[in-house]
């Protein structure tokens, strides 16, 4: 079996199987639209996400992932799926109980939450190409105002609020770092960065106090040593059990 599908709270959830496992288990928080479905998902669908998939479960890691709600926004109910379908992991497969975390784009968001509340169940976290800030990434939608309405439309209907509340909420808080025990690699393609990004990067750099904080820049055309850059990071974090 390499993988099968199952619902939870209304939502479809997948696990992908390696053909050897290790024993430990990435929980996939994807990018927006990032679709599970049953028997199907965006990873299965897209080339590039396909081979980090293929990749990882040859290095012998169980993955487990949901349509979180199709984006999550790092909204409670996303966070409080992904809890439940992590003890659901540990109830139904041989796991060791401290999970890696791989997230995209704005399931940088939910994993970031999820990181704090479940700190003791996460070894290592990776981020590829994430969204970090809701305040940042809005604050540049803002010049497009038909891409600005339908976000602020999507993260209200997240978070379950009106677009009004909604904005004021954005723009009145500050988004959270990662928490500062858990070791975290980010991933970023070149000339994807986005306006600020960098200046959050720095911060996080700058945090003296935090476990290893590594940048990896890779040109598109490199895209293939993804899963490599992954598999390294995770790997040095499963010296104990």
């Amino acid at each position: 079996m390499e993988q099968r599908t199952f619902q939870s709270d209304g939502q479809w959830n997948i696990v992908y199987y390696p053909p050897k496992p290790s024993g430990f288990a990435v929980l996939l928080i994807g990018d927006r639209n990032h679709f599970v479905e049953e028997g199907n998902s965006y990873w299965l669908q897209h080339p590039g996400r396909y081979q980090i998939l293929e990749r990882l479960k040859q290095y012998g890691y169980l993955i487990f992932s949901s349509n979180f709600y199709d984006s999550g926004w790092g909204s409670p109910l996303a966070v409080d799926l992904a809890k439940k379908l992590y003890w659901m992991m540990m109830k139904s497969e041989i796991l060791n109980d401290k999970i890696h975390i791989l997230a995209e784009g704005a399931g940088a968001l939910t994993a970031i939450q999820l990181m704090a509340e479940m700190k003791q169940q996460v070894r290592s976290a990776v981020f590829l190409n994430p969204c970090l800030s809701i305040q940042q990434h809005m604050q540049k939608e803002k010049d497009n105002k038909f891409f600005y309405k339908r976000q602020l439309k999507e993260i209200a209907a997240a978070f379950g609020v009106q677009e009004k509340e909604c904005e004021e909420l954005i723009f009145s808080s500050e988004s959270p770092f990662p928490n500062k025990d858990i070791p975290l690699k980010i991933i970023h393609i070149v000339g994807s960065i986005e306006k600020g990004q960098t200046d959050i990067y720095k911060k996080l750099e700058q945090q003296s106090d935090r476990a290893e904080m590594n940048i990896t820049y890779l040109l598109p055309e490199k895209r293939y040593k993804i899963p490599f850059q992954m598999a390294q990071f995770y790997k040095k974090y499963e010296t104990y059990l």
